[in-house]
């Protein structure tokens, strides 16, 4: 559960950390409780209602302040100093993540575009975009106002989105007329493609992608490592272990259930392989965690 912090500073700015690759917060404020701070993650602000300012100075020279009201967007990179401070009552959309997350589950070249450093904080977005953007952060609201079965997955495939179109309209703004080519579009559908297929192992053999993806199976491992810096078994793996930690924290399902789910031979292999990357069993690990996540990978 995060909590708001209302802190003084003196000398030490405050920067704060996240402790999972992706969060969604949704605050509303008559004055915004934290003063001038830093994140070592990236954040990005919806403003869904309400008049005020953001300011934002980045490596201590390139100042901006921007007044905000409906519909206003901000992309804050990690190490940057800032503040909302507020005019009329505004509630925010909060999407947090770190560059790693975009990397996983989007692809490489986002990511980059993130990393710009020439780009504002404020993001334009063209009208279409704005319009979908907006739906997009309401579909997100009225999950996390009415939690459900399904609500984590569906809010990822939204913030995705989101994400996908900040980084086009970011490209856009700055004068790159194609930031994808062939060989990124299918590096992205293979990822999609991993993911949508992580509980079944026996289609993600190398003949079984390189079929999908027209490449040689013999070739699929290093195209794979080049794109990604990880071999295809350490992605696999790493990813199916995330959807395991998600059943475990957000179901009540047994870790014999989530094997059979997960596409495991039998549960003594997930749990081993649990055990391995997270240092503990899976269910000590659901009983330390019981609250720990709002909006999981």
């Amino acid at each position: 559960m995060y909590i708001c912090h209302t802190i003084l500073y003196h000398s030490i700015m405050w920067k704060e950390n996240l402790y999972q690759p992706v969060e969604i917060l949704i605050r509303n404020h008559e004055i915004f409780p934290i003063a001038e701070h830093q994140h070592s993650f990236f954040e990005m602000v919806y403003v869904k209602t309400g008049t005020g300012q953001f300011y934002a100075k980045e490596s201590g020279y390139k100042v901006q302040d921007i007044s905000y009201h409906e519909n206003s967007l901000f992309l804050i990179p990690p190490e940057t100093t800032h503040c909302f401070t507020i005019e009329t009552h505004s509630e925010y959309i909060f999407i947090r993540f770190v560059i790693h997350y975009v990397e996983d589950y989007i692809g490489k070249y986002i990511a980059e575009v993130f990393r710009s450093p020439s780009r504002q904080a404020e993001i334009l977005l063209n009208e279409q975009d704005k319009n979908m953007v907006s739906s997009l952060f309401d579909f997100i609201k009225s999950e996390e106002d009415c939690k459900q079965e399904g609500s984590n997955y569906l809010q990822q495939q939204w913030l995705n989105s989101i994400l996908v179109i900040v980084a086009r309209n970011i490209a856009h703004n700055a004068g790159v007329k194609d930031f994808t080519t062939k060989e990124t579009n299918t590096s992205m559908y293979m990822l999609q493609y991993i993911q949508q297929h992580i509980h079944q192992p026996e289609l993600l053999s190398t003949e079984i992608l390189g079929k999908t993806f027209n490449l040689s199976p013999s070739y699929i491992g290093c195209y794979f490592k080049r794109n990604f810096q990880e071999t295809l078994q350490q992605y696999i793996s790493r990813n199916r272990l995330k959807m395991v930690e998600n059943l475990l924290l957000n179901s009540q399902m047994t870790v014999k259930e989530i094997a059979y789910k997960m596409g495991y031979t039998d549960s003594c292999h997930l749990v081993k392989s649990f055990q391995k990357a997270y240092g503990m069993p899976p269910l000590k690990y659901r009983q330390i965690h019981p609250d720990d996540i709002k909006v999981k990978q």
